[in-house]
């Protein structure tokens, strides 16, 4: 009897698939769609003039969709923007004597900017509305 009992479980056994899953959860930040540097050609619609420049962007430390961009504008302003999925806001906002507002988004590996920028150091105020392109480098 016992020898029919282990040759059954051994039997059992031999049927049975073990599987073992070593998966780690990663979290999807949105955020990561963006860091880099980028290579930005930048269109005046208010001079018609093109403007190039390099763009830095990194991961706010505080906010958890935000992030901080650098030499925006390629006069050194640093702003901040709020990301969702592949798209950016620029909220309004002033940095060194520039009110900056405008939106973005990320589209074949290259980041498409819209926004504005009203130059408060000027003697009268210049409002730039500009596109941008940047490439990641």
């Amino acid at each position: 009897m016992k020898k029919i009992l282990l040759f059954g479980t051994i039997l059992f056994l031999a049927g049975c698939e073990i599987y073992i899953f070593d998966e780690q959860y990663v979290e999807w930040d949105d955020r990561d769609l963006f860091v880099g540097s980028y290579r930005v050609e930048e269109y005046s619609q208010t001079t018609e003039q093109f403007y190039t420049y390099d763009m830095h962007i990194q991961k706010s430390c505080c906010q958890q969709q935000e992030i901080r961009i650098s030499n925006f504008y390629g006069v050194g302003l640093d702003i901040y923007a709020v990301v969702y999925e592949n798209r950016i806001t620029i909220p309004l906002q002033k940095s060194k004597g520039y009110e900056i507002e405008g939106t973005g988004k990320m589209t074949s590996e290259r980041l498409v900017l819209t926004f504005i920028a009203r130059d408060l150091n000027a003697r009268i105020v210049f409002t730039d509305f500009v596109d941008a392109e940047g490439w990641p480098y």
